[in-house]
């Protein structure tokens, strides 16, 4: 007779209570696991969401402090003098306007042919047959 490791012995089944415990104690686990994560998850949530207000409250202060030194600089006569002017042009009496127009560059004969002229032009060219103007 071979000799075994472990001596024969006789197996029972696991018990139901057993089994019952086992899957009650890892639907507790597993419910406990799932409550954690969301837990976490909302944690991380209203982190970001504080970050985000904090941003948009330092863009605020920083548009009102804009906005204070604008309006200081408008009620100033300087600034509402310079505000009248670039809004509604105006002039003082004895002054006069000067309106700059900017440089138009002279028309490019070429740029007003058709295309089919054009075309015509570069073959005849490419041919040798005319030459480049």
């Amino acid at each position: 007779m071979a000799k075994t490791q472990f001596p024969a012995s006789h197996h029972t089944g696991i018990s139901t209570k057993r089994l019952l415990g086992a899957a009650l104690g890892l639907l507790i686990f597993f419910l406990l696991m799932m409550s954690v994560i969301r837990l976490g998850e909302k944690y991380f949530a209203v982190r970001n969401r504080n970050k985000e207000l904090a941003t948009q409250s330092a863009d605020l202060q920083q548009k009102e402090n804009t906005l204070i030194s604008t309006n200081a600089y408008l009620s100033s006569p300087e600034g509402a003098e310079q505000s009248l002017r670039e809004r509604y042009n105006y002039v003082k009496p004895g002054e006069g306007m000067i309106v700059i127009m900017p440089e138009t560059p002279l028309a490019d004969p070429a740029a007003h042919q058709s295309i089919i002229v054009r075309w015509w032009d570069e073959l005849l060219h490419g041919l040798g047959i005319r030459k480049q103007s």
